[in-house]
């Protein structure tokens, strides 16, 4: 495709409905520069929904200087992973999630799909209370009514799809960073001092819970990042890797550390109000309008990824062809979802949210192991596309060694969660220390090799990596038309 053409498909694209979900994306409809991945990610991360995360590390009782460590830390980390599925996009052209059947097989796969789905819901639903929240501080009125109003401008653009979605989050990223960097001139002018950032110290448990809750931060965008590179052409992938890891991390951790440094004013009290509060009643009323319509823009990503998810899920039980109609039923569903949700679950936020990114953690460990595993490692990018979508390719109904991996490496974690729900014997032996996501990793990744290396040698595969070439991936309908030319 030349330079030209994706141009014109860059203009033409966001004036209508998107209409592919969980389908392959043809080689002539790949367009678009990765760097549209670095707008895309760091735009992402300029959110409200950023900064209470970031503010997490001070209510766990760090100092600001080891929030800061734990914050930087725990990003960089949970990024490695998270910019690793950005890859898979250009070089398979599929949606994240639908590229586990190579791994959990047709039907093996409903398991982290399922997951995936309820983290997208939550998401969402915690997105509109922070908005509603926001909204109802300036204008008043019943909480559930502005979280409903939230939800419009959501559903938009997640119906409108993806290049709508990229060039949105693009533009709003220059308001919201100069927004940041004018609370972060408010802060120091009006507020923060020495006093307030050397407050708290720092213990084993709350730092390695900081660190936690970062690498999950990063983590959950795991299942649903290659959504946003899969219309990119397959020569990107390096591209795509790293213009994704730069742009979320520097996002997220300036923003992290700007949430911290907020809460360190007021510890107990709500980030967006303290900042209102550092704006004065008019100037910081504007701040939390900002927030709110910055926070509702990014949150598209999410019932735009839960559309998709709902139609891959629908596919394992019926033949279907996407259409923008069908996009559009299902995203209203989702957005009603996070909306009760939202509603039901907004007493204790904070709390509620915390929760949250534990439980998703430990459920999404083995699972980008084993995708990325199998992804780098095992095939090194080299699948038929066409089994993908088929309950009798060469993927099977189960896959064994990834489901037995999930399961192991979920029950060896157990031991090792420091959870409100849960603590494990070891967890409590350490006083409180969470090493869960540490143990996850370590026991997937050896056990997932060896099961599915073994099960490739029972088979009589070839295992020899010059075979196999990242971004090779095309439908068998491509290939004849390129033997014909």
């Amino acid at each position: 495709m030349t330079d030209r053409s994706a141009s014109r498909s860059d203009e033409a694209a966001p004036r209508r409905i998107e209409s592919r979900s969980y389908e392959y994306v043809p080689l002539d409809e790949r367009h678009g520069e990765t760097r549209s991945l670095f707008s895309l990610w760091f735009g992402e991360q300029l959110s409200s929904f950023t900064l209470v995360t970031g503010s997490l590390a001070i209510v766990a009782g760090l100092n600001f200087w080891w929030a800061i460590v734990a914050i930087v830390a725990g990003n960089l980390i949970g990024a490695m992973m998270m910019a690793g599925h950005s890859a898979q996009g250009p070089a398979l052209g599929l949606p994240q999630m639908i590229q586990s059947r190579a791994q959990f097989g047709f039907y093996g796969t409903l398991l982290p799909l399922c997951i995936t789905w309820l983290m997208y819901v939550a998401f969402s639903a915690v997105a509109v209370v922070i908005a509603g929240q926001s909204l109802q501080s300036i204008f008043h009125g019943p909480l559930a009514l502005w979280i409903a109003i939230s939800v419009v401008p959501i559903l938009t653009l997640a119906i409108f799809g993806y290049d709508l979605i990229h060039r949105t989050i693009k533009y709003i990223a220059y308001l919201m960073g100069a927004l940041f960097v004018i609370v972060a001139v408010l802060l120091i002018h009006h507020g923060v001092g020495l006093d307030h950032l050397d407050a708290g110290g720092f213990t084993w448990p709350a730092f390695l819970g900081a660190v936690s809750i970062n690498v999950t931060w990063q983590m959950t965008y795991a299942p649903y990042v290659s959504d946003y590179s899969r219309y990119l052409p397959p020569t990107k992938t390096r591209g795509a890797f790293w213009f994704t890891y730069i742009g979320t991390t520097l996002g997220a951790i300036l923003v992290m550390i700007l949430g911290a440094a907020v809460t360190t004013l007021a510890p107990k009290a709500d980030v967006v109000q303290t900042i209102r509060g550092l704006g004065g009643d008019h100037f910081g009323s504007v701040i939390v309008f900002v927030l709110a319509a910055g926070l509702i823009v990014v949150n598209s990503t999410n019932i735009y990824g839960g559309t998709i998810s709902t139609m891959t899920i629908i596919q394992h039980f019926r033949e279907f062809r996407s259409t923008a109609l069908k996009r559009i039923v299902v995203a209203v569903l989702i957005g009603v979802a996070a909306v009760v949700v939202g509603i039901a679950g907004s007493g204790d936020f904070v709390n509620n949210l915390t929760n949250y990114l534990n439980f998703v953690l430990f459920f999404l460990i083995p699972w980008t192991a084993v995708n990325l595993l199998d992804f780098y490692v095992i095939h090194h990018g080299n699948y038929n596309t066409d089994d993908f979508f088929t309950k009798h390719g060469t993927f099977g109904r189960w896959g064994a060694p990834a489901i037995i991996t999930y399961f192991v490496a979920f029950a060896a974690q157990l031991p090792f969660m420091d959870t409100t729900v849960f603590e494990g014997p070891i967890a409590r032996a350490m006083g409180g220390t969470d090493l869960a996501w540490l143990v996850g990793s370590v026991v997937s990744i050896p056990l997932y090799l060896f099961l599915a290396k073994r099960k490739l040698r029972l088979h009589h595969l070839d295992l020899d990596p010059h075979h196999y070439s990242v971004g090779s991936t095309v439908t068998s309908a491509e290939l004849e038309s390129d033997s014909r030319r």
